[in-house]
């Protein structure tokens, strides 16, 4: 293979793994955004939470204790928060769907020049953390206030 074909396709491959970044970054933001709901006690609980799963808002509908036990309701707010996690994370796992499909079809480096590292493990290492998410941590502060309570509808 020539140099001018070498260098031609070299800086595809970069360009690709550029435009890859670019948009692991744009899904990164849209999954930062994310939150989703879930119920429990027939509707009468319900929790939402936010990209990291973490719970951002509790209602329980003031007619809860007509139906239930108090005992009962932290086991309901547990089983929507579960709920509610499991959908934000699944919202998370679609927006990457069509970037890991993208990575998976770029070529690997070693192919054009030998012994080459695979730029495809970049991109993938992007989402490497702890983090199933890649939502960037947040502040040192988890955000919850300690004086909140659930919200009561009536």
């Amino acid at each position: 293979m020539s140099n001018d074909a070498l260098r031609h396709q070299m800086t595809e491959v970069l360009a690709l793994v550029s435009e890859q970044m670019a948009d692991i970054a744009a899904v990164q933001r849209e999954q930062a955004q994310l939150t989703a709901s879930a119920e429990a006690a027939d509707g009468l609980v319900a929790v939402t939470v936010d990209a990291r799963g973490h719970v951002i808002e509790t209602v329980v509908d003031e007619s809860y204790l007509e139906e239930y036990e108090l005992e009962e309701l932290g086991g309901h707010v547990t089983s929507a928060a579960q709920s509610a996690a499991q959908l934000v994370a699944q919202r998370a796992a679609a927006l990457m769907v069509p970037i890991d499909e993208r990575r998976r079809m770029m070529p690997p480096l070693s192919d054009i020049v030998d012994g080459a590292p695979d730029l495809r493990d970049l991109t993938r290492s992007v989402f490497g953390n702890d983090d199933a998410l890649g939502v960037p941590p947040g502040p040192e502060d988890d955000g919850r206030d300690e004086s909140a309570f659930p919200t009561v509808r009536s």
